[in-house]
């Protein structure tokens, strides 16, 4: 079957269990009406809460927006009427089986290939949201009050949906490009403030450094909120996030004039909407509707903070009175002397806003001028060159002419044959003058213009390293620019896992170039977020060790010559090498003898020791993509550890990527330039200081014996042999990539320089040992070597891009797979794509008959939702961990739920993984399975 006819067969699938669900609702709806006992009307919320839920996972995997929407609200509504363990009104009764219908409205027009944008479903979703937001948001207020009390929120909500059920108001119209590219504009940089600084508002250790974290906290969501203000309306999408500021705004005013104590469910409110303002940019950018962000729910998360929020005087501020209003002035002017030194310094260090993309032009060009100047560099050669000939011409004709004197003196000796001298004597000697005088004349002219090639090629390389000089330097900035987010992400993880971790950087303000920087945050996130998840212990195996409680995280800079060195060390537990041997082994990988090789191999692809497979860490791709990424920056990390200790991540990178100082060297006729980054030192050697050592060839230098191969051999080219034709001695060039050593020869080393790297273009994605290619001087194109991974080949390591696990498990007998899931076309859907991946499968429609299975069949894996009637997923991972037959049996999890309790209940329970259907991605489930199974 192709894709299109399982499409089709999906979508068929997915209108069946939409009848159904649709019939379960209407009909459990009903009987709520109906007088029931507290028990009988429990049951009947949950019933309908998980036919909510079961089709919004459902029409998910179908793709159709409007009834995964709807069926998001209708959960938080049915949600609360099912936790207060009370029936609903009348009208909200109504208002849901008005949902309803518009839901069998969106089957019709499916069945019928209609367009969904006009249809009533889409009509009633805002207003179905702003009831979902009203129960939820007094939810926790109307629980501690009388039972009458609690019905307000929903009568309110149920009478104010009365518009609902006739027709709900048009969808918000979309804000003007230029609108939100103006707001989208500083965006980034008030989302970095905001979360820095909420980060610096808890780790404050006095009120000076609060009450600076609270200015700086209030000035950037005003800017943020006049951002978000300008030109914008009542039904403008910017509106919400001008509301979200505006509580914000007020909670961190009543906290600095108040001077109250900053909790951390204050901070994590912060941060919070921080996040939402950043998935809102990254929504509008997308050009996607803001209907399900999570920033409209953000208000009301923040005024439960403020307790001016009951406050009957206090209306919510209109649009009209955003947009005529100026910002918030949350901080006293300076004073006019500090205004006074304000506005010198201003001028003294004035600046102004440049695009990124116009440094990188501009130093793309900076590059180019630099092959120019190489060029021009071989003209005054040629000029040197030409000025020396026509010297020793003119040197050849007054030697032959004095000659010519002496023995002939009546004919010209020197004639040329087709140009003949006027006849008579006198003639022919003027013509010998003349001819004498242009020598000359040429001989002064050449050496003129030679001097002043020579003086101007001086001149363009002063220029050029001037011009280098401050491009590279506009480009810098501090290292502290690619740390943004680290903080975050440290404290996220260590409270949902209940560990306490200090972090901190050092070499802050090292700095680095641009592009450099861009290619460190994603290796630098992987790594912190690895160190607080796996390498630091809980807090109980800590005290035990003698530890601690308090953990500690430090990323940190500094130069090394034209490098910069990044660490990232925790004080955790170290590596359990026996354990990442054992798992290599499991994996068919090699396992080296030497210890620091068997660290690295936490690198390879798809490795994880995790026990716990979840979206924080564990999937196995996260030091895979620091190294890829670090190499590809011409750089190479390692990994140092003590058992009990520490971990050390080292990253070491080049300052500049556009241009490389390189080392040329010539290998079969071929140009090839080596970073000086990755070289130690050139040699010369004989064949005498070759000896073998464990079947290879060492070098035997000053210091420890160094492995030696032909360059050419590792580059899988013909190879002349260590000590190419009948020279003496051989020519090594001593490569580095981390701790590892290897000397490669050469047949000639032509210089060293800078070159000016050039991306291999989109048709070539990668190659083993290159990393760029560079224009020479001649017009010659050289290949820039990556280092790294040409001494891993020399060294005989395989590439940690190696397919050989793939294609190991690709090669074996197809594994058997147990899948549970009460939604048809959830189970159809994952079923297929665990098939097509090779798997063979058994679908069942809930836990007890995944149960049933499970003692029937042998099975390699089992993937299970989550909320399923008769048995759940977490009872069954627990029946299957209490079995004996079943107890190693990998288990996944593939639910809706992404709270931190729901992940360590299914940690507690057992399970191998976790995957939130949210953020769900078929590549992440087939490389959880492909690393358990």
């Amino acid at each position: 079957m192709d894709e299109q006819e399982f499409a089709q067969l999906l979508m068929e699938t997915f209108l069946q269990e939409l009848s159904e669900h649709i019939e379960t609702l209407g009909r459990e709806l009903l009987a709520v009406e109906k007088e029931q006992t507290p028990e009988q009307l429990d049951e009947l919320w949950k019933v309908i809460f998980r036919a909510a839920h079961t089709l919004k996972g459902a029409s998910a995997a179908v793709n159709v927006q409007p009834i995964q929407t709807a069926c998001h609200h209708l959960e938080d509504i049915f949600g609360y009427f099912r936790d207060q363990r009370c029936s609903a009104p009348p009208a909200m009764i109504s208002l849901m089986l008005k949902v309803i219908d518009g839901i069998e409205d969106i089957s019709v027009r499916l069945r019928a290939e209609e367009p969904l944008d006009d249809s009533s479903l889409v009509q009633m979703l805002p207003e179905l949201k702003r009831v979902a937001d009203e129960l939820t948001s007094g939810e926790s207020t109307s629980s501690e009050s009388s039972p009458a009390t609690a019905e307000k929120p929903a009568e309110a909500a149920a009478s104010s949906a009365a518009a609902v059920s006739s027709a709900a108001a048009a969808s918000s119209p979309p804000v003007g490009e230029a609108r939100v590219a103006a707001f989208l504009h500083d965006l980034d940089d008030h989302v970095a403030t905001i979360s820095s600084n909420a980060l610096g508002l808890e780790a404050a250790k006095n009120d000076a450094e609060k009450q600076n974290a609270l200015t700086s906290l209030l000035q950037a969501t005003s800017c943020l909120k006049s951002s978000a203000a300008n030109d914008s309306d009542a039904a403008s999408d910017l509106a919400v996030v001008c509301e979200v500021c505006d509580h914000l705004e007020r909670l961190i005013t009543r906290i600095q004039n108040e001077n109250q104590d900053v909790t951390a469910e204050l901070v994590s409110r912060i941060l919070e909407a921080a996040n939402s303002f950043a998935e809102t940019g990254r929504r509008l950018r997308d050009g996607r509707d803001l209907q399900t962000a999570s920033i409209q729910k953000m208000s009301d998360k923040l005024s439960k903070l403020d307790p001016a929020k009951h406050d009957p005087s206090r209306e919510p501020q209109s649009t009209a009175a955003i947009k005529s209003s100026q910002p918030a002035k949350p901080f006293e002017p300076p004073k006019p002397s500090e205004s006074g030194k304000r506005v010198a310094a201003a001028e003294q260090a004035a600046s102004i806003r440049v695009p990124a993309q116009k440094l990188d032009a501009l130093l793309a060009y900076s590059g180019e001028l630099l092959v120019v100047r190489g060029r021009f560099s071989l003209r005054e050669k040629d000029a040197n060159d030409l000025r020396d000939l026509v010297t020793e011409l003119k040197s050849r004709w007054l030697h032959s002419q004095r000659t010519r004197r002496q023995t002939t003196p009546n004919r010209s000796a020197f004639s040329p044959p087709s140009v003949s001298p006027p006849s008579g004597s006198e003639n022919g000697e003027s013509w010998i003058e003349e001819t004498s005088k242009s020598f000359t004349l040429l001989t002064k002219k050449i050496e003129a213009l030679s001097t002043l090639i020579e003086a101007d090629n001086r001149l363009l390389g002063q220029t050029c390293s001037q011009l280098d000089d401050e491009v590279y330097h506009v480009r810098m900035l501090p290292f502290t620019d690619a740390c943004g987010g680290l903080g975050r992400a440290v404290r996220d993880i260590a409270t949902a896992s209940n560990k306490k971790v200090n972090f901190k950087i050092e070499g802050g303000d090292v700095e680095v170039d641009r592009s450099v920087l861009e290619g460190l945050k994603d290796p630098l996130l992987h790594l912190v977020r690895n160190a607080v998840d796996h390498g630091i212990e809980k807090t109980a195996e800590r005290t035990a060790a003698g530890k601690p409680e308090t953990a500690s995280v430090t990323v940190s800079a500094s130069l090394r010559g034209g490098q910069v060195e990044v660490v990232v060390q925790d004080d955790g537990a170290g590596f359990d090498l026996d354990r990442i041997c054992g798992i290599a082994k499991k994996r068919g990988l090699e396992v080296p003898e030497d210890r620091r090789e068997q660290a690295r191999l936490v690198f390879a692809p798809g490795f994880s020791t995790a026990k716990m497979i979840t979206d924080i860490s564990g999937r196995g791709v996260g030091l895979d993509v620091v190294q890829s990424r670090v190499e590809s920056l011409h750089g190479a990390v390692d990994v140092t550890f003590r058992v009990g200790q520490w971990t050390r991540f080292t990253l070491v990178v080049p300052l500049t990527l556009t241009t490389i100082r390189s080392l040329l060297v010539r290998v079969n006729d071929e140009v090839y330039a080596i970073p000086t980054t990755a070289v130690r030192r050139m040699v010369r050697f004989g064949i005498n200081e070759v000896r073998t050592s464990l079947g290879r060839d060492t070098l035997l230098l000053s210091e420890s014996p160094t492995p030696i191969v032909s360059l050419a051999a590792t580059l899988g080219l013909k190879s002349k042999g260590l000590i190419a034709g009948k020279l003496a001695k051989g020519l090594a060039v001593i490569l580095a990539a981390g701790e590892q050593r290897v000397a490669v020869t050469v047949d000639d080393v032509l210089t060293e320089q800078e070159v000016l790297v050039k991306n291999l273009g989109s048709r070539i994605r990668r190659l083993r040992h290159f990393s760029g290619c560079t224009l020479l001087p001649t017009g010659r194109i050289a290949m820039v070597m990556n280092a790294s991974n040409v001494v891993r080949t020399a060294l005989g390591i395989a590439p940690t891009y190696s397919h050989s696990t793939r294609q190991k498990q690709e090669s074996t007998a197809r594994k058997q797979l147990l899948l549970a899931d009460d939604s048809v076309t959830t189970r159809e859907l994952l079923k297929n794509i665990l098939e097509t991946a090779g798997y063979d499968v058994i679908a069942t429609a809930d836990g007890e008959q995944a149960w049933m299975a499970a003692q029937e069949h042998h099975f390699d894996a089992v993937v299970s939702d989550v909320d399923m009637p008769r048995m759940d997923g977490f009872e069954l991972t627990l029946k299957l961990r209490n079995n004996t037959p079943t107890a190693e049996i990998p288990i996944v999890l593939v639910t809706a739920r992404g709270s931190d309790s729901d992940k360590e209940r299914g940690v507690q329970s057992g399970a191998n993984g976790y995957i939130v259907k949210g953020s769900f991605d078929q590549a992440n489930l087939l490389d959880t399975l492909a690393q358990l199974v």
